[in-house]
């Protein structure tokens, strides 16, 4: 009820607007809807002073199950020889 976790909600939903994370759609027959929780927190200065009330919305994806809410996952990782090898070639050839 505070207006300044109101306003940390308000400025999180527009970045998600803004940012086009989600699309609003009509949920299809038999399925869930991926549950969303609140995250309030409070940033401070290096002196230790209150900078700005921060609020996160965030999806609870842990609760999908596999076979019903989802079919495949991907998550792209980078080995690390291949980061390694960059690395390399930026200072070999003096990039950046």
């Amino acid at each position: 009820r505070d207006p300044n976790w109101r306003h940390a909600m308000g400025e999180e939903i527009n970045s998600q607007i803004r940012e086009h994370t989600f699309d609003l759609v009509p949920l299809p027959p038999n399925q869930n809807v991926i549950e969303t929780k609140w995250i309030f927190t409070l940033k401070y200065l290096p002196d230790g002073s209150l900078d700005r009330y921060k609020a996160r919305w965030v999806a609870r994806g842990f609760t999908q199950q596999y076979g019903l809410d989802y079919s495949e996952t991907f998550s792209p990782v980078v080995k690390s020889i291949t980061i390694r090898v960059v690395l390399q070639l930026a200072v070999t050839n003096a990039w950046g």
